[in-house]
């Protein structure tokens, strides 16, 4: 095996594109390349290439995945996505494995949260739907996940309401038009502002 290319990557100026045999093979920051000595034309052994594979670029992907998951919780498509940005399909594959197998992302748990602090927060399902879809949530995550708050939905309404407006009475068309459009963005349904303006 040989180490045909060395290529800096355009959108890291720190990471370089390792060829061997002609053919890509993994990404390194530029440190472990110095570190461990690679070179155009070198000789690699089989051994040598595991190691690197195993210990080096596995060992910098994971830490990658969990420093992006200790910000906030993610979703698997989000922790994909920001691996695929340095990192092959094997690799990635590799250390969403490891994720899994630990808990670090679970689809059914974010979507249950998501879906509880932002109905807390003044937001309907069509809304909370739509955001979770955004983030790659399948849709057997989404909905038990609403079904969980369904019967939030009037109170979040309600609430999101009287931020806004106030326990208004007497609202003329045009301010209950308003109202209501308002209600509709924030993902309420139809029929559940109705109640709302029956309540407020």
């Amino acid at each position: 095996m040989t180490i045909t290319k060395l290529e800096r990557q355009k959108r890291r100026k720190d990471r370089w594109s390792v060829f061997v045999d002609g053919e890509f093979a993994f990404g390194l920051d530029e440190v472990d390349l110095l570190y461990y000595k690679l070179s155009e034309g070198s000789d690699i052994s089989h051994e040598r290439f595991e190691y690197l594979l195993d210990q080096v670029v596995f060992t910098r992907a994971s830490q990658k995945a969990l420093d992006f998951l200790s910000h906030r919780p993610r979703t698997v498509n989000e922790v994909e996505k920001k691996l695929s940005e340095d990192y092959n399909r094997d690799i990635v594959a590799r250390v969403m494995d490891m994720l899994h197998e630990y808990r670090y992302v679970d689809d059914a748990s974010y979507a249950e949260e998501y879906a509880k602090e932002r109905v807390n927060a003044g937001y309907g399902f069509r809304k909370i739907e739509w955001e979770l879809r955004e983030r790659g949530v399948d849709q057997c995550f989404i909905d038990p996940a609403l079904e969980e708050v369904s019967s939030l939905q009037r109170q979040s309404a309600l609430a999101a309401f009287k931020a806004r407006y106030g326990n208004k009475s007497g609202m003329d068309a045009k301010e209950k038009a308003g109202a209501f459009n308002y209600l509709l963005r924030r993902g309420f349904d139809r029929e559940t502002i109705s109640d709302v303006f029956h309540e407020s």
